[in-house]
């Protein structure tokens, strides 16, 4: 079935403007298709959001080192350091998964 161009909405079965018969659907084939895709999907925005949270919890673990170091007056630097590379690493993950920047694997070559 497919729209006759009248500009009703209708469909209509016979031949296309083009000259050619119409394609018909298999139902089963379809909802099978449809179905994939909704699940691909909500599986996608499922693992978007967990690696999102996970690059928040590595950046907040980050940021409670670096208030932990400035608030003891024997802190080093090494920890300082490693607090700081904490949050960029958590930020720069969950932009990466927002896709606001490209991953790593794309940064060498076309």
């Amino acid at each position: 079935m497919v729209p006759d161009g009248s500009g009703d909405g209708t469909a209509h079965s016979g031949p296309v403007a083009d000259g050619g018969a119409a394609a018909e659907i298999d139902e089963a084939v379809l909802y099978t298709v449809v179905r994939k895709a909704v699940e691909d999907a909500i599986l996608g925005v499922i693992g978007t959001v967990l690696l999102v949270g996970v690059a928040f919890v590595i950046a907040y673990v980050g940021l409670l080192g670096v208030v932990a170091s400035a608030g003891s007056t024997g802190a080093g630097l090494a920890g300082v350091a490693v607090s700081v590379a904490l949050i960029a690493v958590g930020l720069y993950l969950a932009a990466a998964t927002l896709e606001l920047i490209p991953p790593i694997r794309e940064w060498g070559g076309e």
